[in-house]
């Protein structure tokens, strides 16, 4: 079965939001910060730049599945109840 347009257009979400989770936690401010022993607020601050980038990653992710789902039981792909 061939995809929509639609499903392509949340699977790219999903990449994009994938890639900001990854780039956040293989952040290298963030680890050149821990690693060559930064004061601690300086390692804080981009500690938590990272947290958000890999929270915004997250959210998209989480969001695009959750679309992908709602755009396949709406094609009849998969039935409400195999969500569960």
């Amino acid at each position: 079965m061939r995809m929509s347009s639609n499903e392509r257009q949340i699977k790219s979400q999903m990449k994009v939001g994938a890639g900001l989770a990854l780039f956040g936690l293989v952040c290298p401010f963030f680890w050149i910060s821990l690693f060559s022993g930064s004061s601690g607020s300086e390692t804080w601050v981009y500690g938590v730049h990272s947290g958000i980038f890999i929270m915004i990653g997250i959210g998209l992710l989480g969001k695009g599945l959750y679309d992908l789902k709602q755009v396949r039981v709406k094609r009849g792909i998969i039935t409400s109840e195999q969500l569960l």
